[in-house]
Formats: C-alpha cells, structure tokens, sequence
C-alpha cells in the first residue's frame, strides 16, 4: 500500500514550492559505508524526477582530520499527496522493499586510485561513494516517515568521500529504489538533484601553544 501511495505521488508535483517543516531527523553520519557502487548513482540519469526537493546543509567548511565533512540532506515533499520515505538506518533491515540513497557530486571530491596486482600500475576508482542509505519495510512505521506535503526529512550524514581545499559547488542527490525484497531489485522510483552549493573548504589551522 505505501508504494502504492509512493508511486501514485510521483505522478503528481506541486508546481509551486511550499515552506518546508522538518517533521523527523535522522542521524546516519556513523552509518557504516556499503562497498562503492560500480555502475551508479549517477547525476543526470534519464530517470523520472521524485516529488520531492533535496537540498544541501554544509554546517561545517572544514574538512575533518580524515579528509571527509559532515553534511545534512534536507527532503521535502513538494508532491500534492502524502509520500513514504525510507528512514532506517540499519542496512540489515529484513523485508525490505524502498532504498533512498544520498550522495554527492562536486570537483572537490579528492580523486581516488587503486593499484593493479598484477601490473602495479595505478589506476583512477570510478567507483561512486554514497553518503547515506535509508531502508524501509512497509510492516515497520519505525522504518519509514510519511512525508505530507511541504514537510521535510533532515538527514545527518558523513560525506564518506574526501575532500580538496578551495572552493568548490557541491550538489546533492537522491535515488529510490524499490525491491521485491531484500535482494529483487524492482527499479529505480526516479531521483531528485539539489541546486549547487558553493563553499570554499578548508583544514584546520595548526594548534596554538
């Protein structure tokens, strides 16, 4: 039933933007990362667009001791109807059937390299780093937040990729997925891109004595 609604909703989008409320926060900074995704998230797919609005929170400019930041997503319903969003961070959620994926695309984002075994020759990762994966099951109301419309979800979560100094425009992104169950991927509901965030990075200053 609640895909149901989910899939009814993305037919439907406001034409205008309504003042958005935080109704829930979820904290997914600790959440462990996934292995990287070979093949996607990717921005700019041919996908259908959610009903929603994701925006990006950048509490902090300076990149932590481990080279990441902490970021907040910002998902508002912009959809006329009520919507079901996947809010659990337990990646061993049983039943599973709806995975909202957040992460982010910027030229700030410190390249990555791998060494061949055989050759020792480096090799530059395309592999696509995620910040955050929320799970819900449709028997669980503790694993899904319903979103009316112009209310909004508030992630807290680890960029999990590492940063260069300067100033950089960093987007946001979002991808559902629904599943069969925990291993029948179904299809990709659509995804939603924030606008761009620009911000100049920076480490911290040496310790005063």
């Amino acid at each position: 039933m609640h895909r149901c609604i989910l899939l009814l909703a993305l037919l439907s989008v406001a034409s205008s933007c309504i003042q958005a409320e935080v109704v829930a926060t979820i904290d997914a900074s600790k959440q462990p990362a996934p292995p990287p995704r070979g093949r996607g998230p990717f921005p700019g797919s041919a996908l259908p667009g959610l009903p929603i609005k994701v925006a990006l929170v950048i509490p902090s400019t300076e990149i932590r001791a481990d080279g990441k930041l902490l970021v907040d997503f910002v998902v508002t319903n912009l959809g006329t109807v009520a919507i079901v969003v996947p809010s659990s961070v337990n990646q061993n959620l049983e039943h599973q059937t709806s995975i909202l994926t957040l992460w982010l695309s910027s030229d700030g984002i410190k390249e990555v390299y791998s060494r061949d075994i055989r050759t020792g020759r480096l090799f530059k990762n395309e592999a696509v780093g995620t910040s955050a994966e929320l799970y819900a099951n449709p028997d669980d109301p503790q694993t899904f937040t319903r979103l009316a419309p112009g209310k909004s979800l508030l992630v807290h979560a680890d960029s999990r990729v590492g940063w260069n100094t300067g100033r950089h425009a960093i987007i946001a992104h979002a991808e559902l997925v629904l599943l069969q169950d925990a291993v029948t991927l179904i299809g990709s509901a659509g995804t939603a891109d924030s606008e761009p965030v620009t911000t100049t990075l920076s480490t911290a200053g040496p310790a005063r004595r």
